[in-house]
């Protein structure tokens, strides 16, 4: 026989199956936090795949030749295509076996961010001492120093230099690259300077970029000749395929 305080706490017990359906009712009424959308299938973050190349992503912050975020970079991180991503993997080993370390300054670049380019280069300006010396803002596609479309969004070009963390290249023309070796001009200068081939060049700069082009030649790169820096892979898998989604961090 039950006490009188059972008996009264049994008259507002709820059935197992009541209670049941209440809290599941309440669970599905309360909202989830949102995940963040995985990358693209086919698509990786080069730190997940050696995170020995050190990145130094320019255009999500102030120091690129627009001197502001570009679109699109919501995070200073280095997206690439798996097979890329493990090219460039291979060329990592092959200088730091010399002692020293890639840098990359852009991979993966959004079709938005492309988009913001073209029309910041259509604002009226001067040449830039430190960017475009010789060149006026609206010259600038037609130079081909920047593109309307861009192999960037396939994926697969990246923008990259060689560093030693005992050096400092302070170079007069293009990004203040810090602790690059010397290439004769620092990434993204605008200028006859930072094509590939261009002569004369100090010995050492001509070394340096010799160095380069040869380490990512045999991991499958191509260089883009108007830019040292600038290296596609021979076979990109998405070679006619652009990608608009937004560079974020894990």
């Amino acid at each position: 026989m039950p006490g009188r305080a059972e008996r009264g706490a049994s008259r507002h017990t709820f059935p197992l199956g009541v209670a049941l359906a209440a809290a599941l009712a309440l669970l599905s009424a309360t909202p989830t936090p949102a995940l963040a959308d995985p990358l693209p299938p086919g698509f990786v973050r080069l730190a997940d795949v050696d995170p020995t190349i050190r990145q130094d992503i320019r255009y999500a912050g102030r120091d690129n030749f627009l001197r502001r975020k570009v679109d699109g970079y919501d995070a200073p991180v280095c997206v690439l295509t798996t097979q890329a991503a493990k090219a460039l993997s291979s060329v990592q080993k092959v200088v730091a076996a010399r002692g020293l370390t890639l840098v990359v300054f852009d991979c993966y670049r959004p079709a938005r961010a492309v988009a913001d380019m073209v029309r910041w280069t259509r604002e009226a300006g001067p040449p830039d001492p430190q960017w475009y010396p010789t060149v006026r803002r609206g010259d600038l596609i037609a130079k081909g120093y920047i593109g309307e479309l861009s192999s960037h969004s396939r994926g697969s070009t990246l923008d990259l230099a060689i560093a030693d963390a005992t050096s400092a290249v302070h170079p007069a023309c293009g990004a203040p690259d810090g602790d690059t070796l010397d290439f004769g001009t620092g990434f993204d200068c605008f200028d006859p300077m930072s094509e590939t081939a261009h002569r004369p060049l100090p010995a050492e700069a001509a070394a340096n970029r010799k160095m380069l082009l040869a380490a990512m030649h045999a991991a499958g790169f191509r260089n883009y000749a108007r830019e040292w820096w600038h290296f596609t892979l021979a076979k990109e898998p998405f070679p006619k395929q652009r990608f608009d989604f937004p560079v974020t961090a894990p």
